[in-house]
């Protein structure tokens, strides 16, 4: 009896252990849907692809839309199990989900002094001032002086405040851009 529950603990600090690592999901991400647990035809119509919104859900067959943004996609598939249950369209609904390798970091995030702090998706040859302009461009009290790139643990300054700098570097998935406050007198 002693060494089943010790299999058990095992078996459920693994389970956590491995929901602990999993990333919240995105506005923009892509993920992999697989329903298990009802009829056949219900499977091929509702199992699929699908896309966060970028008002941060999804919307499956019968049920109303779902928050993901935010949720782990584990969190997510009992979430969307529980919500076929309420809604008595399945008894016993089975939701798998899936990302592709490194769908996660297909974003580059723009923080601090610009419109609309978040995330943009990343697109071969975004720069700085491109992706910050995708969020609304900067603030009233951003500086075009200040702006720090992270990538990697790396971080670097960036003076951008000429349309043809050569401080636009151009990003890669998963960058950190974290625009600064003006000062008073500038």
């Amino acid at each position: 009896m002693k060494s089943l529950f010790a299999v058990l603990l095992v078996l459920v600090a693994a389970l956590s252990g491995a929901s602990a690592q999993e990333t919240p999901l995105a506005a923009g991400q892509t993920l992999m849907l697989k329903l298990a647990g009802v009829p056949a035809d219900e499977q091929a119509a509702i199992s699929g692809q699908y896309t966060v919104s970028d008002g941060g859900t999804i919307s499956l067959l019968y049920i109303p839309e779902i928050r993901a943004v935010g949720l782990r996609p584990s969190e997510l598939a009992r979430r969307i199990e529980s919500a076929y249950r309420s809604a008595q369209i399945y008894t016993k609904p089975n939701v798998t989900i899936n990302l592709e390798r490194g769908a996660v970091d297909r974003f580059v995030t723009v923080m601090g002094e610009v419109n609309s702090a978040g995330q943009v998706p990343y697109t071969p040859g975004l720069t700085m001032l491109a992706a910050i302009a995708q969020r609304g461009d900067f603030s009233d009290f951003g500086d075009s002086r200040d702006v720090k790139l992270t990538r990697g643990g790396q971080v670097t300054y960036h003076n951008l405040s000429r349309a043809a700098s050569t401080e636009n570097a151009t990003l890669q998935p998963g960058d950190l851009i974290v625009v600064g406050k003006r000062g008073l007198l500038r």
